[in-house]
């Protein structure tokens, strides 16, 4: 007879914690909105303009730039994985399904602030798909890579 891992329950929603969920869901929208303005900031400082045809059109060439859209995927992976990490460490237990529901929790806050908060809609701001599909499949890994980081500093840690 094979013993359940103590870290692990049977359920998929048995021993998961909501208030360390919905921190780190809101932690990682957090962290990759402010980073990502970091990197536009960085990539296209005129953002600052008060020129709305020049902020315009730096927004544009953002969204056709391969290293912003790399660089902005990338933003999106760590804020997901800090995210996951703080709240998976919150949580104490189930370490890696906890950070698994935060990835799909922001994800879906995430789409309802798109959805409350369109972008103008004069503007083409849809990322290419390679972009949105590299995006779409890095939230889950990344929300248990934060999860099971949170796992093992926490074994680390233990006496």
């Amino acid at each position: 007879m094979n013993p359940r891992p103590p870290d692990e329950s049977e359920g998929m929603f048995e021993g998961l914690r909501g208030g360390p969920i919905l921190i780190g869901a809101l932690l990682d929208l957090i962290v990759t909105q402010l980073a990502s303005s970091v990197v536009e900031l960085g990539l296209a400082p005129g953002l600052l303009s008060p020129d709305e045809a020049t902020r315009r059109a730096l927004v544009v060439g953002l969204m056709a730039s391969p290293a912003y859209l790399t660089a902005k995927i990338a933003v999106g992976a760590l804020g997901t994985v800090i995210g996951a990490f703080v709240g998976a460490r919150q949580a104490g237990q189930l370490f890696v399904r906890h950070g698994g529901w935060i990835a799909v929790t922001s994800t879906v806050l995430g789409t309802f602030a798109s959805i409350l908060l369109p972008s103008p809609p004069d503007l083409n701001l849809a990322p290419p798909l390679w972009a949105e599909a590299a995006s779409v499949l890095l939230i889950l890994p990344s929300g248990v890579a934060g999860g099971a980081l949170a796992g093992w500093l926490q074994r680390r840690q233990r006496p």
